[in-house]
């Protein structure tokens, strides 16, 4: 379902082979390193999983499972970058969904759904600082780094190289911390503080790969500028509409707009200009996922990478909808 079948079949005959290795601890150790590495390249296959439900429902199983390897080999940075990446995205693309439901047009006293979030996005940060500090990078070392002009890219480059794992743990890291401020809000101003770090993380690697995880750097930016305190909107404004140019078939990204700008501000007009583009997205979408005789792929759906994003921001469209279509006067 999530990995493709020959990396599936070699990793259960790999643990397989573990249980019959579990006396020998130096050499349990190497075939979890093996397994892991296996593990972080089959990892971009979730990204093609474009059904919704099969990813709430499959991934914690994966995310345990990395978890009873990782405590057999507790220094693994590959699996603690996966780790990392799977909390964070689960947090985002499943609790923080459902959370939108709690949000308008009156925010609710609680929501279970918030506190999932915070959940794994607390269990992502950990697993991402467990990463960093493998590197020789302390919490500490961040919350110093961050008083000084360009501290942390100069922590960072000392630290780190510029492999693929690296960029993405210090990326999720970055987006586990700046997920749990903006759900604590001003509940936990000493969190807040921290900001900085946040941020001087997703420059760092946004400066290493700005297309990383398919405009993710956009994204945080757009979302950054429009909510922060005495936040520039016109700039937000500016950097998701170059966001829609460069990714047109990453939908996250209008998504993530419609709730920190259309929504917050009010912009009618402007959700129904997302509404009638995501309409048309939903049903090209649909008829790829119900097989018909004679299909041919749209090339919206070119690189099957999007597929995860394009279910998010489906199901979120389909919230948001629903919420405008009973709340329109208390939002616009």
């Amino acid at each position: 379902m999530f990995w493709e079948k020959r990396l599936l079949t070699k990793f259960v005959y790999l643990s397989f082979l573990l249980c019959l290795l579990s006396s020998c601890s130096s050499i349990q150790r190497m075939a979890i390193g093996a397994g892991s590495d296996l593990l972080y390249e089959a990892s971009t296959s979730l990204e093609e999983e474009n059904n919704w439900e099969t990813f709430k429902q499959g991934v914690p199983g994966n995310l345990k499972l990395m978890e009873v390897l990782l405590s057999a080999k507790p220094e693994d940075e590959k699996l603690l970058v996966n780790l990392a990446r799977g909390y964070a995205g689960y947090a985002f693309g499943i609790n923080e969904t459902l959370y939108l439901k709690d949000l308008y047009p009156d925010k609710k006293d609680y929501s279970t759904h918030k506190e999932q979030a915070i959940v794994n996005y607390s269990k992502a940060l950990k697993f991402g600082l467990r990463f960093l500090a493998l590197r020789g990078i302390s919490q500490k070392d961040l919350s110093t780094s961050m008083r000084e002009k360009d501290g942390i890219k100069d922590l960072l480059d000392k630290n780190l190289s510029d492999s693929s794992h690296h960029l993405t743990g210090a990326l999720f890291t970055g987006y586990s911390l700046a997920g749990l401020i903006n759900l604590y809000g001003k509940d936990k101003m000493a969190l807040a503080g921290q900001l900085p770090v946040a941020k001087g993380l997703f420059d760092w690697v946004c400066g290493k790969d700005r297309n990383i995880s398919h405009g993710a750097c956009d994204i945080f930016y757009g979302g950054y500028e429009v909510s922060k305190p005495f936040g520039n909107r016109s700039k937000a404004e500016g950097i998701f509409k170059k966001f829609f140019k460069e990714n047109p078939h990453n939908w996250l990204g209008r998504m993530v707009y419609a709730q920190y700008f259309i929504m917050e501000g009010g912009e009618e007009e402007d959700w129904q200009k997302q509404k009638l583009f995501m309409k048309k997205a939903e049903r090209l979408f649909q008829d790829k996922v119900k097989w018909m005789p004679g299909y041919k792929n749209h090339k919206v759906f070119k690189n099957p990478n999007l597929g995860f994003y394009q279910a998010i921001a489906l199901k979120r469209y389909s919230i948001l909808n629903e919420i405008v279509e009973k709340h329109k006067d208390d939002i616009f």
